[in-house]
């Protein structure tokens, strides 16, 4: 028997959208339609309105219209399965003020306030078979459908940015690309100013935009508003240093003018949507292409590649990163600290850094006698307790062979050496700061305090209050927080049985041992009914935990593995026994006290959303068997 018969979920580092991760298993069905009549034929009768004839919601010529503000609803019975997952559709032909709730049962409403075609996804709740349209809503629906809709796409919630290791290598943000809003950007199409406006004429088409003098050209109707935007162009040929600029909707940007590709992630601002390109001073610039596309950053899952091989999934915990420049290195921004050194040079922009662009400052340091006190930043602490810092920089030898470094914590002396190659390495020191100093610097200086200079190329300078480092965030002149990561799928009680099952889970946590417990949970949605693999706050220990609706729990523990490796690690059940397999063993059994029921919910976290896991998932799987003993070690091996 193939494990595959049984698999009732599988999620692995695979496709995604913003807020949604892809599940490989099942794939996404849809069932029967439950609605009768969701075109509003003439005459109706299987809709109800609620107070009858006294209401203003009007059936007709397959429309539903509200005129009155009277809060009365126009709802169905229909058949149905608590907890789980339905897909409703319809359209709002008019609108005109108020909140158009969409309800099923007596569950929390969904507010519609525009015109369009809606696409919602509603668990059912435990109380009535009510699908309701309720609220203030003023206009006019049609065309309406509720089908009950089966997937294990997790939905994903972090509301900011965050970057990752992407297959290449590079450091860069999780972003999904929207459709490119310039038209004839590459400047090849038969007649340019058909689409490019050239108030003074001072632009002209040869292999590109050629501009002369100070001069901008622009296209209309490009820039939103709190939108953010990537903005590539490419600079072929620069005569007399000539500037150049962008406009955001609301103000012009200086942007670099250097021959070459470049990159720029911008908000859309004001109200003239226009986006200009504009030159000053110089004499002549040639701009062989531009592309403009709308960014999604929030809530993209992270698909990361740290390592090299095979992906995880990210998950994080909220962190902040304390340096306000993290690339732009040097003296004049604080990053930098002269130390008592006479000869110390930050050179930004020097070189190629792990994004890919070049964006990487070049440090040198020599001096006879002060060359021990250069250093990446001292960082001023802003309590008054002493607590834990993990400050990471990504780093590369700039003189073609090995640099050994030195770094100096000044809160409690911890230092050591680092060595610095001709690769880029990130690397990341710890350390507890002190009630009343400093915390922790680099050295730039050899491992034996000689004269002898240190040359390196430097990016991605951060410091987060925690004992370990998590991704890189970056900062332009103010402190960034990176929200955690959160990972959920409810509604999926078809695919999970209460009666035996196997939840597997294969990856690695970010801490061994912890402030608090991690988990990995099935469950109802609430702490009464529930499967979990618990990451102990203890180091090197794994827990399984089963509870049914007696309340009573039934616990097993493995020890003597540590939680930053990569573990396979299976807990299973059935109706006499619950066991937990650890690569490619069982490690633990009991007799199980009480069957959990009606679970529906996938969480990584605690059923009630706390005690999140923070790591990297490379399998997440649910079986609808308790797997045989041959199978769990084929699994977990």
């Amino acid at each position: 028997m193939s494990l595959l018969d049984d698999v009732s979920i599988v999620v692995t580092p695979n496709g995604y959208k913003a807020g949604e991760l892809y599940a490989v298993v099942p794939v996404p069905t849809e069932g029967s339609e439950l609605i009768t009549d969701g075109n509003f034929p003439t005459p109706n009768a299987n809709w109800t309105i609620q107070g009858g004839a006294a209401t203003t919601w009007v059936i007709n010529n397959n429309i539903a219209t509200r005129t009155g503000s009277t809060n009365w609803g126009l709802y169905q019975n229909i058949t149905r399965t608590v907890g789980s997952l339905y897909k409703i559709t319809f359209n709002v032909l008019t609108y005109t003020s108020g909140n158009l709730q969409v309800r099923l049962g007596d569950g929390a409403a969904n507010n519609v306030t525009n015109t369009g075609s809606k696409t919602l996804y509603l668990i059912w709740d435990g109380s009535t078979d009510k699908f309701a349209f309720e609220g203030s809503f003023i206009g006019s629906i049609e065309n309406v459908s509720v089908k009950e809709y089966t997937s294990a796409d997790m939905d994903v919630t972090r509301a900011t940015a965050a970057t990752r290791v992407d297959e290449n290598g590079l450091v860069n943000y999780a972003e999904i690309l929207g459709g490119e809003e310039v038209t004839c950007g590459d400047f090849s199409c038969a007649v340019p100013t058909d689409y490019w406006v050239v108030p003074d004429g001072n632009v002209t088409f040869s292999s590109g935009a050629i501009f002369d003098v100070d001069t901008k050209m622009y296209q209309n109707n490009i820039i939103v508003a709190g939108t953010v935007y990537k903005f590539t162009y490419e600079i072929t040929e620069n005569t007399g240093g000539m500037t150049f600029r962008f406009y955001n909707g609301a103000s012009y940007n200086f942007v670099d003018d250097s021959v070459g590709v470049h990159t720029v992630y911008f908000t859309g601002a004001g109200t003239n949507h226009r986006f200009y390109l504009s030159t000053l001073s110089g004499t002549s610039l040639t701009l062989k292409s531009v592309s403009v596309k709308e960014v999604t950053r929030d809530n993209v899952p992270r698909i990361d590649y740290t390592g090299g091989g095979c992906p995880h999934i990210l998950a994080e915990p909220q962190r902040t990163n304390e340096i306000t420049y993290s690339e732009a290195i040097s003296l004049s921004t604080g990053e930098v600290n002269s130390g008592t050194g006479s000869d110390n040079t930050a050179t930004d922009n020097y070189g190629i850094s792990p994004n890919g662009t070049q964006n990487a400052t070049r440090l040198v340091a020599s001096s006879a006698t002060g060359a021990g006190e250069y250093s990446l930043r001292d960082f001023v602490l802003t309590t008054s307790a002493a607590e834990s810092y993990t400050q990471s920089v990504y780093l590369k030898s700039n003189t073609g062979s090995n640099q050994k470094l030195s770094y100096y914590g000044k809160g409690t002396g911890t230092r050591g050496f680092i060595t610095v190659t001709n690769e880029w390495q990130r690397f990341e020191i710890t350390g507890a700061s002190n009630t009343t100093n400093y915390f922790i610097y680099l050295g730039l200086r050899p491992e034996d305090g000689t004269d002898s200079s240190c040359d390196v190329l430097v990016y991605g300078l951060q410091l987060e209050q925690a004992s370990y480092a998590t991704s890189y965030i970056p900062t332009s002149g103010i402190t960034v927080t990176r929200n955690q990561d959160i990972f959920t799928r409810d509604g999926i009680g078809s695919l999970i049985n209460d009666s035996e099952g196997t939840l597997y889970f294969e990856g690695s946590a970010l801490e061994n041992g912890s402030s608090s417990n991690r988990f990995i949970s099935l469950s109802d949605g609430t702490s009464d009914n529930l499967i979990y693999i618990r990451i102990d706050s203890t180091a090197s220990r794994f827990r399984g935990f089963a509870r049914g609706s007696s309340g009573s729990y039934t616990i097993i523990t493995a020890n003597g593995f540590p939680q930053t490796d990569n573990n396979k690690i299976a807990l299973v059940w059935d109706a006499t026994n619950f066991r937990i397999w650890i690569n490619g063993s069982e490690r633990a059994t009991t007799t199980i006290n009480d069957l959990p029921v009606g679970m529906n919910t996938l969480n990584l976290s605690d059923p009630t959303s706390s005690g999140n896991f923070f790591g990297k998932v490379k399998q997440l799987q649910v079986y609808t068997t308790a797997l045989t003993d041959t199978q769990l070690a084929a699994l977990t091996s």
